[in-house]
C-alpha cells in the first residue's frame, strides 16, 4: 500500500505536490491522505459556539441561529502547509462577519463554548507546535478579513492576532491595506493563501485587489466568525489565479 500511495503522489498535479512536500516522518499513505483531502470540496468542519448551524445540511454553507451576539467561529479542518491555496467566501446579511486564516486547532467544536473568538488569546497557547513555524519571531496565528455593509465602519479591515499578548495589546485593525474598497452582501471574496511567499490577497468577484496581510509561515486552516443573527457565508474552493 505503501509503494502504491507513493505512486499516486508522483503522478499528482505539480500544483499539488507543490502543497504537499513530504515531512520527514511522515508515510506516503499519511501523504494520500493529505491528498484526497486536498482534492475534496471545501466545508466547515467545526462549528464551535452554540448559535452557529449548517443550511439545509450542507456543511460549506453556515448560518447564525437564534439571537444574542456572542463571537462563534467556523473552522474548515483542510491543513495548508505549503503552496498555493484558493477560496471563495459569499456573505449574507446586515452587519458584518471576519472571514480568514487560522492554525489548525482540534476537536474546538467539542469543548461546548458559548461563545469563540480567534483574537482572544487564552484558548490557544497550549495548541503551539513546530509546525506553527519559528515561535521566536511574531507569528500571524489568525488573520482576517471584516465584510459587511458599505457602511459598516469595519468594512474591509484586516485584524489579526499572534496569540502571545493580551486581547487589547494585539488587537490590530488595520484600514490601509492597498486595494481596499469595501464589500457588499452576495460579493464573492476570493482568498489566495500563497505560503510560497507568504502573502493573504483578496479578490472581489474574481477581480484582484491586494495583499491582505503578508509574512505568512506554517500551517493554516480557513476560518469564518459570525455573531449577529441571520447572518450567513458559503465557501468553496476556487481556481487558482494565473497571476495577482
Amino acid at each position: 500500500m505503501e509503494d502504491t500511495a507513493r505512486q499516486i503522489i508522483c503522478n499528482a498535479k505539480e500544483g499539488e505536490r507543490e502543497a504537499l512536500p513530504k515531512l520527514s516522518h511522515q508515510t506516503y499513505i499519511e501523504l494520500f491522505s493529505e491528498l484526497e483531502q486536498l482534492r475534496a470540496p471545501l466545508i466547515f468542519d467545526q462549528l464551535i459556539g452554540n448559535r452557529l448551524s449548517y443550511v439545509n445540511n450542507d456543511k460549506s454553507h453556515i448560518e447564525f441561529v437564534d439571537e444574542g451576539t456572542p463571537d462563534n467561529t467556523a473552522i474548515s479542518n483542510h491543513v495548508m502547509r505549503a503552496g498555493r491555496h484558493y477560496a471563495t467566501f459569499t456573505k449574507e446579511g446586515e452587519w458584518v462577519i471576519r472571514i480568514g486564516i487560522i492554525r489548525p486547532l482540534k476537536n474546538f467544536d467539542k469543548k461546548g463554548l458559548y461563545a469563540f473568538d480567534p483574537l482572544d488569546v487564552e484558548e490557544f497557547r497550549s495548541e503551539r507546535t513546530e509546525r506553527w513555524g519559528d515561535h521566536e519571531s511574531i507569528q500571524v496565528n489568525y488573520c482576517s478579513l471584516a465584510v459587511g455593509s458599505r457602511d459598516f465602519h469595519n468594512n474591509g479591515r484586516c485584524f489579526w492576532s499572534d496569540w502571545l499578548n493580551s486581547r487589547e495589546i494585539n488587537y490590530i485593525p488595520s484600514n490601509d491595506w492597498e486595494g481596499n474598497e469595501g464589500f457588499e452582501n452576495n460579493d464573492e471574496i476570493g482568498m489566495l493563501l500563497d505560503l510560497n511567499v507568504g502573502t493573504l490577497s483578496i479578490y472581489k468577484n474574481g477581480r484582484y485587489l491586494g495583499i491582505l496581510k503578508d509574512g505568512l509561515t506554517g500551517e493554516y486552516c480557513w476560518t469564518a466568525t459570525l455573531w449577529s443573527h441571520g447572518e450567513s457565508v458559503i465557501i468553496k474552493k476556487g481556481c487558482l489565479p494565473s497571476t495577482s
